[in-house]
């Protein structure tokens, strides 16, 4: 038979059989008067092939657990089977996650929610507080800290204890939020003097919003990254913080507020520093975000 026939006999394609032949898996037939000709052998080999890597098997690992007929499994065999079984399960436990996801957007959509990786709770705090904010430019500050939530949120960063802070949020906060936002967007036009005046209006908000939920804040400061993994997440939230909020007094006000948080007992004690090696100074800088204003 000739490629063609063999490829539909065994439900692929003849560019399939000629990749299998280039990476050594089929053997070439010899040529008939400048024809390759099939037999029953090639198809049994390209079945038998198909059958082993849509069982999950890689076509790397197929070589060698493909012997001759009559001829008993290879040795590696069983390693090589479970470490397919292993991805698998992998696969299956991240379409499992797809899964919920789907459902999750897909009740969204049904309730004519807004799809977003956040969750409509944390997405709606976002949403109330962005229609409150006095000024576009306030508004805009809002939403580049929404930017950096979705892209935590889409990395699967985002702990669960964020809904318990999310829930305790009140009117009170509300106005404490706007304040803060406010007074945070000032600092992008404010004079060196104004602006440490600001600075320190804007930790003492802050601190003022942290005591009010200090238990959640330290309960969400505790479910964040630590070690190495919370190294590599905060620098990179404090490069998208930078980019966000390039202003020298909005990043000052960042990193100030950060240094006092590490010394209130309450956060700290739920704090693992990172090694010594990583950059100072950012180990809350998320952290310290939604606290400051309000997780949102």
């Amino acid at each position: 038979m000739r490629v063609k026939e063999l490829a539909q006999l065994a439900d692929t394609t003849v560019r399939t059989v000629r990749y299998y032949h280039h990476i050594g898996l089929l053997p070439v037939p010899a040529s008939q008067a400048g024809v390759r000709e099939y037999d029953l052998y090639h198809l049994a080999r390209l079945l038998r092939i198909r059958w082993l890597a849509e069982s999950g098997l890689p076509l790397s690992a197929i070589g060698d657990l493909l012997p001759e007929p009559g001829a008993p499994a290879p040795a590696n065999a069983a390693d090589e089977l479970r470490h397919a079984l292993a991805s698998v399960d992998t696969r299956i436990d991240k379409l499992r996650g797809q899964r919920q996801e789907l459902i999750r957007l897909l009740h969204a959509a049904q309730n004519g929610d807004r799809l977003t990786p956040l969750s409509q709770r944390v997405a709606g705090v976002y949403d109330r507080v962005a229609a409150l904010m006095p000024t576009p430019a306030a508004r805009r500050v809002v939403e580049s800290e929404r930017s950096v939530m979705v892209f935590l949120a889409v990395q699967g960063l985002l702990p669960p204890t964020l809904e318990d802070l999310v829930t305790e949020l009140d009117a009170e906060d509300d106005a404490a939020t706007v304040d803060l936002f406010s007074d945070f967007t000032a600092l992008a036009e404010a004079s060196e003097p104004e602006a440490e005046q600001i600075v320190e209006r804007l930790l003492a908000e802050s601190h003022a919003m942290i005591d009010r939920h200090a238990d959640a804040v330290a309960r969400l400061v505790a479910d964040l990254p630590h070690g190495f993994a919370g190294a590599a997440l905060w620098t990179t939230v404090r490069r998208l913080a930078r980019l966000g909020f390039p202003i020298p007094a909005q990043q000052r006000f960042l990193d100030q507020l950060t240094d006092r948080l590490l010394t209130d007992p309450r956060i700290a004690v739920a704090v693992e520093r990172p090694p010594a090696s990583a950059e100072p100074g950012f180990e809350l800088h998320t952290s310290s975000r939604p606290a400051a204003k309000g997780s949102r």
